[in-house]
């Protein structure tokens, strides 16, 4: 037996505390963990030994000789993310109350390294919480085997025992989609993440539901990655995607992409909302806020300990469990701005019929082209030229008039006066002109309508015209204003809730030049019914239509009316194009009743002289306007009024007076 004490400033050894004791190290050890089988006498020499020497034993050769070590290892793929620091704070906390530590291993987003980085750690460790695993599932599988035991944190494996805790990332990204939808954005990107992330499949999953839920939702998928860098280097990108809002795979690429947006002199949000994921504690205090995706970070791992403790303890990891995050709406993102309408003009193409009638005005609401206004001095004179619209689109691309019909060549898309057929004698409205003695008589006493000037304001194009006799001489002089815009109508007013349509208001002011003029109609020469006159909008034929205004439903009711809206619909049809609606409205005080046709052909007008001759005087101007508003979507009667009495509102407010 050796009388060696350990020397000064030395740390006693289990080899020590046998010297000391008389005993062998093995007895030492027994002693230490609690075996019975030792002698008290033996015991009590031992334990006397330790207190004497101050001696600690060794916490992982104790593990060791055990089979345990009191320790886990945490894999993550990147330390640097928040969102992983706080996960792992979550697994640190709860498993140091249950006396284990924790062994961090970073991949650095290298899927590659990530197996055999686990498989080290857990030959240090009782066991593994493997968090957001890159591998494929083939190779995840084989490895869990090997890892046992082990949980998966931000990862399910179909049909495996493995317990797992994870965020439904796909219900999040349908949040934030449909969220921005309701904030009015219609061209979404997403910077997504890095390829072998279960997280970003999950995300792309929900962007597929949210397509399928908002009928007009452009979604833009680009790669991007997990870091800072890959969100500032993605500004280029996004800059050339014209989209409205971008939504970031996590926290760190939104917060690289706000700053470079800054570097390049667009604005958040005002010119383009930025949305994150994982609510990492800088997204709070970020300038502006991060709008994020909020997920339980730190109970994440709390929970994955749990179950992994249940594990190491030989019981089984329970069912998967699943967080649904929630959005959080801060300042990064809002809602569209109204979005400017620029008149752009178009030459025609050589050789399309549509750009047969000359130069036109494009009207443009962001990207989408939406009226295209021609001048008409390339049609014929039986056609009477004047300048028209067509085609008329609706946001989301259906087109709501139609240029020469087979049944109403003279039918031009939008125009003014397609059916004044008697302007003291004069046809501005083209095709065959009603005789009480002869019926429908092709004339050779065709007007015209010249623009003499345009100029536009903002979304408003004001004209100047001439209208000219079959004579020759001017008979009228108008000042025209057509103002395009987009607005937002209230939410119950859309079937699939887009909260934005196109409003085309056309207005007309008409003076005599010398002497009184008078306006007539195929009604007053004698054909019943027939009171043209006016604004007339011809729509497309050949799909199912009907119609309904504020006096009832039906052609019958609308014709003749001076109802305050009527409302044509043109639905899906063979063809499979989505419903549309056009709300027609008379904005003027004095208004006048509509003309309407929904089984022969499809068309609303205003009629000047439906029942007598109307008289345009020196001094007395014929005031006449339409409004339009193109809804993407079947409306019905509330859903119109609801809209008329907003427009209703907003124009007695402009003018000053109570609705």
């Amino acid at each position: 037996m050796s009388n060696r004490l350990p020397r000064n400033g030395a740390t006693p050894t289990i080899s020590d505390v046998a010297a000391l004791a008389g005993v062998s190290k093995a007895t030492v050890s027994r002693v230490l963990n609690g075996k019975a089988t030792v002698d008290l006498v033996i015991t009590d020499r031992v334990i006397a030994s330790v207190d004497e020497l101050g001696y600690r034993p060794s916490a992982l050769a104790r593990g060791l000789s055990l089979g345990r070590t009191n320790t886990v290892g945490v894999v993550v793929p990147d330390l640097e993310n928040p969102m992983f620091q706080e996960i792992l704070r979550g697994v640190t906390r709860a498993a140091a109350a249950d006396g284990y530590r924790v062994l961090v291993t970073d991949t650095e987003e290298d899927a590659a390294d990530e197996a055999a980085a686990a498989r080290e750690a857990r030959r240090r460790c009782d066991a593994i919480v493997l968090c957001s695993p890159r591998l494929a599932e083939a190779e995840l599988r084989a490895l869990v085997e090997e890892l046992h035991p082990v949980v998966l944190v931000n990862r399910e494996l179909d049909g495996s025992p493995v317990p797992s805790v994870s965020i439904d990332y796909a219900s999040g990204m349908e949040a934030v989609l449909t969220e921005l939808h309701t904030l009015g954005h219609r061209r979404v990107l997403y910077l997504a993440g890095p390829a072998a992330s279960q997280g970003d499949r999950l995300r792309r999953i929900g962007i597929t539901r949210a397509r399928a839920t908002h009928g007009r939702l452009e979604v833009e998928i680009i790669g991007s990655g997990s870091a800072l860098a890959d969100g500032a280097a993605s500004v280029e990108e996004v800059r050339r995607s014209q989209a409205t809002a971008v939504v970031a795979f996590n926290d760190l690429v939104a917060l690289g992409l706000v700053s470079a947006l800054r570097r390049v002199g667009v604005a958040v949000p005002a010119q383009l909302s930025v949305v994150g994921f994982d609510d990492i504690p800088f997204a709070a205090f970020s300038v502006p806020a991060l709008s994020t995706v909020s997920v339980p970070r730190r109970e994440l791992g709390a929970e994955a300990w749990t179950r992994l403790h249940d594990t190491i303890g030989g019981a089984t990891g329970g069912h998967p469990l699943v967080f649904r995050p929630r959005f959080v709406a801060r300042d990064s993102a809002a809602a569209v701005a109204p979005a400017r309408t620029r008149w752009e003009t178009v030459l025609p193409e050589p050789g399309v019929a549509d750009g047969a009638a000359g130069p036109a005005l494009l009207a443009r609401i962001d990207a989408d082209d939406v009226v295209a206004l021609h001048d008409g001095t390339d049609l014929p004179p039986q056609d009477a030229p004047r300048p028209f619209a067509h085609p008329i689109t609706s946001l989301a691309g259906r087109i709501v008039t139609e240029r020469a019909p087979a049944d109403h060549p003279h039918h031009l898309g939008l125009s003014f006066a397609v059916a004044v057929a008697d302007v003291d004698g004069t046809s501005y409205w083209g095709g065959r002109t009603y005789l009480a003695d002869r019926g429908s008589t092709m004339l050779d006493n065709h007007g015209t309508q010249r623009v003499r000037q345009s100029d536009i304001h903002g979304h408003s194009l004001h004209q100047e015209l001439d209208w000219v006799g079959a004579d020759g001489a001017i008979q009228l002089v108008e000042d025209r204003t057509t103002v395009v815009s987009e607005i937002a109508v209230p939410s119950t007013a859309a079937a699939d809730g887009d909260p934005r349509a196109v409003r085309i208001t056309v207005s007309s002011t008409l003076e005599c030049s010398a002497g009184p003029v008078s306006i007539g109609s195929p009604a007053t020469n004698g054909r019943e019914g027939a009171g043209y006159g006016g604004w007339f909008w011809r729509m497309p034929a050949g799909v199912p239509r009907r119609v309904f205004s504020a006096a009832g439903p039906g052609e019958e009711t609308a014709h003749g009316s001076r109802a305050a809206w009527l409302v044509f619909v043109l639905d899906a049809g063979a063809a499979g194009a989505h419903p549309v609606s056009v709300l027609f409205r008379q904005p003027a005080a004095a208004t006048f009743p509509w003309f309407v046709r929904a089984a022969e052909y499809p068309g609303v007008g205003v009629s000047l002289a439906s029942v007598t001759r109307t008289i345009v005087s020196p001094g007395s101007p014929l005031v006449t306007a339409l409004d339009a508003v193109v809804v993407d979507g079947p409306l019905d009667a509330e859903q119109a009024d609801t809209i008329h009495r907003t427009l209703l509102a907003a124009e007695a407010s402009a003018a000053g007076s109570p609705a």
